[in-house]
Order: structure tokens, then sequence, then C-alpha cells
């Protein structure tokens, strides 16, 4: 694992060209110390508690206008979403930045976008400076113990709603969730010279996972020995902020 402890947004910046290139050699690198751990996991009671008893969007038919909002949706198959193709089995949490803080989450996800775009050169797109098409999509992905999975795949959605001249795509996860204390099995992983590699061995709650547009990853079943259940969801849960087209 290429880890970088890392504390300040400004420390990303002057380490870019290291973990650039690490990623480029080794498609993945793990920043730790931009979010404390037991502050990060002190979160996830209020987040799970509402998606436990949350009515979640279904996988299908949900307009771009409707997840600009606090809400909680499901994206489970593989044939009936805006990724056609990738199977999958998750409840995603959209936490905008332009609605409540419902989870004390708005900080973790500004800071993940100021280390997205100091690790991509370029001034912080903000919503404001991303309007009136675009916004940071700012969410909360919860794999469920039970089997929550997603299939290989190289990122599009995002690539594809890059501004003109705003540099690399470089793609962050923010761990909230570790293996061994919230789940046993499975978790995230890339494909990389054929191979699969277990890019979250050794990581805890509030690491980096730092990765290119074109990596091919995924999530392998998590805890597929336990039965699942809508209302108790546990398992493997992740931030991430992504650049979505309001269109």
């Amino acid at each position: 694992m290429n880890l970088y402890e890392l504390g300040t947004v400004e420390d990303v910046a002057k380490a870019r060209a290291r973990i650039v290139d690490d990623v480029a050699k080794s498609a993945y690198a793990v920043v730790r110390g931009l979010f404390d751990r037991d502050a990060v996991r002190g979160r996830l009671k209020s987040l799970y508690q509402r998606a436990n008893t949350s009515a979640p969007l279904p996988s299908a038919g949900v307009s771009p206008d409707m997840i600009q909002r606090n809400v909680f949706k499901w994206s489970i198959g593989g044939h009936s979403t805006t990724q056609t193709g990738i199977s999958r089995m998750m409840m995603t949490v959209y936490n905008p930045l332009s609605d409540a803080d419902a989870f004390g989450l708005h900080d973790c996800f500004h800071r993940l976008i100021a280390v997205r775009d100091a690790l991509a050169d370029r001034p912080v797109l903000t919503d404001a400076a991303l309007a009136p098409d675009r916004w940071n999509g700012t969410r909360v992905q919860i794999y469920p113990a039970g089997g929550g999975f997603i299939g290989a795949h190289a990122d599009s959605r995002g690539v594809g709603n890059m501004p003109e001249n705003t540099g690399p795509f470089i793609q962050l996860l923010m761990l909230l969730t570790e293996r061994g204390t919230d789940y046993q099995r499975g978790g995230a992983f890339i494909e990389q010279h054929g191979r699969r590699v277990d890019n979250e061995a050794g990581t805890r709650s509030g690491d980096v996972i730092v990765y290119d547009g074109a990596t091919i990853h995924g999530v392998g079943d998590v805890d597929p020995d336990v039965a699942f259940s809508a209302t108790d969801l546990r398992g493997r849960a992740v931030a991430l902020a992504t650049i979505y087209d309001k269109r």
C-alpha cells in the first residue's frame, strides 16, 4: 500500500506529484491523517439510524433534481440505472452541500473536494464555481452486509461531467467504515495487470483512497454469510464527492 500521512490540504498539494505518480504506477494510493478516525466513526450512528428508517427512492425513474437534496436511494441491478451494465447492490445517501447537514458530514465533504482538486492541480470547484450546469454529488454509498457489492468497472459519469480545461479526473473515496470492525468479508478491489488487488487491506475509517478514472475497480460481496435486512443496514460505507450534471 502506498500510504501517505498528511494532515492538511496544503500537505496534499505539496505531495501531489508523488501521489499522482504512485497512482499511475500502482493504480491507487492511500492518504491518512486528513480525517480523524474517531470523529468519522462517531457520525456513522446517525447515518445508519436514518437509513434504517428511511423510505428510499427506487433504483430507476429518479430524475437529476430529485437527488439534489437529502434523500436515500437504492441502486440494485444492472440494467435500470444511469450506468447500465454495472451490476450493483447498494444504497446511496445523497447529502448535497446546498441542503441541511443531516449527518454532520459537510465539513468532510468540503475537505474531500479541496483534496480532490489539489490533486488535479486546479482551483477548488465549489458548487458556485460549477453552476449552473453541474454540482458536487456529495454522498455516502452503503454496501450492506448480506451481499452488498458493485461489479468491476471504470468510472464514466464523473469523467464525462468534468468541465472543460479543469485538469485530470481524480476520484477519491473516504472510508467511513473499516473491515474487521464493521464487516468481515468483501470490500474494495482494483484490477491491475490481470489480477485483482485488495486496495483496502490495512486501511481504517477516515483514510482516503485515491485512484484515477481509468482504474478498473469494484466492491466484492460484503459479508455474504449474513442475512440481508433493509431495516438493519450495516456493512461498508464510503463518502464521495463526484461532479454531477444537473441535466
